[in-house]
């Protein structure tokens, strides 16, 4: 896919439903298999995720790791064609360093949802490379209970809605968020769910913004 880049700034925002409109293979396996352990819970827990179980989607998948003590979401591990598209290892490498700078608190925000709320998330975005070539991907944010420690885990799968001849060759360097969506999912058993701050975001023209535990500097990305 070449040619003019989409404008990715206009009708960009959040939506809520219960009607859940995955549109990737890989998305809705992933997505199925995590419903179906979390067996009516508010969400699986981080030990029950079996990568045999998941083989066909591993190469897409990752795992984020939210620390509150050094107030970072990185990658703790990620799949071998999602590294191979963005031309380097993900692992410990910044989440909110993959978006572009305009769109680094919105993502931020929608991890909280997913860590804080329970709730899972699809991002829609347009993955760029230097030469300006351009793909659709469509990535999804799912929640993992981690009792007992101190750092909050995030299971994901992004995959482009079509493979480019370039893609792998061509690192991507950018995501430029087009959309937003949280997922409501009816909860069949109470699950005790460790607090983990306020979501909502406390805005500062004159210094960093903060989104649950994390904070979120202008000009640069994490």
């Amino acid at each position: 896919m070449t040619g003019k880049s989409p404008n990715t700034r206009r009708g960009y925002g959040w939506t809520a439903g219960k009607g859940i409109d995955l549109r990737h293979e890989n998305t809705k396996k992933l997505f199925g298999y995590w419903n179906r352990i979390r067996a009516g819970r508010i969400a699986p827990e981080r030990s029950e995720i079996e990568p045999s179980d998941i083989r066909d989607v591993l190469a897409d998948t990752f795992i984020l790791e939210i620390s509150a003590r050094l107030r970072t979401i990185s990658f703790r591990l990620a799949g071998t064609r999602l590294c191979a598209a963005h031309g380097k290892e993900l692992k410990s490498y910044g989440f909110l360093g993959l978006w572009a700078e305009e769109d680094s608190f919105e993502i931020a925000k929608a991890v909280s949802r997913v860590y804080c709320d329970f709730k899972p998330v699809l991002i829609n975005s347009i993955a760029r490379t230097g030469g300006n070539q351009f793909v659709e991907y469509e990535t999804l944010l799912l929640p993992l209970q981690t009792t007992g420690e101190d750092n909050s885990r995030i299971l994901g799968v992004s995959t482009p809605k079509t493979v480019p001849y370039w893609l792998g060759a061509e690192p991507v360097e950018t995501h430029s968020c087009r959309g937003l969506r949280i997922m409501e999912l009816p909860q069949e058993t109470a699950t005790l769910v460790p607090a983990l701050g306020d979501l909502a975001p406390e805005n500062d023209a004159k210094g960093p913004r903060k989104v649950a535990h994390l904070t979120i500097f202008d000009g640069g990305r994490h």
